[in-house]
């Protein structure tokens, strides 16, 4: 699995801009937590442009609602950074 699948639960969101998103998995491989996942990404970091002066608490619901499916499938760690710009 690739990041597009992550990146295609985020497309449609117009709160804010997601600016990139990296897979971290390869930093966490010896997690007690993820060492016998099936799910190939377990860390995930999200950086996101909040140019609407949303509340963090906001921004992450809206990406934990999207990416509901893939926790449920083994996503372990999101990691969410927002910047004003």
């Amino acid at each position: 699995m690739n990041l597009n699948v992550i990146k295609n639960h985020l497309i449609d969101i117009s709160q804010f801009e997601i600016k990139e998103i990296l897979d971290n998995s390869h930093y966490h491989t010896k997690h007690s937590g993820v060492q016998n996942s099936k799910y190939p990404l377990t860390h995930i970091k999200i950086i996101v442009i909040n140019h609407n002066n949303l509340s963090r608490m906001v921004i992450h619901r809206e990406i934990y609602q999207k990416l509901g499916s893939e926790i449920k499938k083994g996503l372990h760690s999101i990691e969410i950074k927002i910047s004003k710009t």
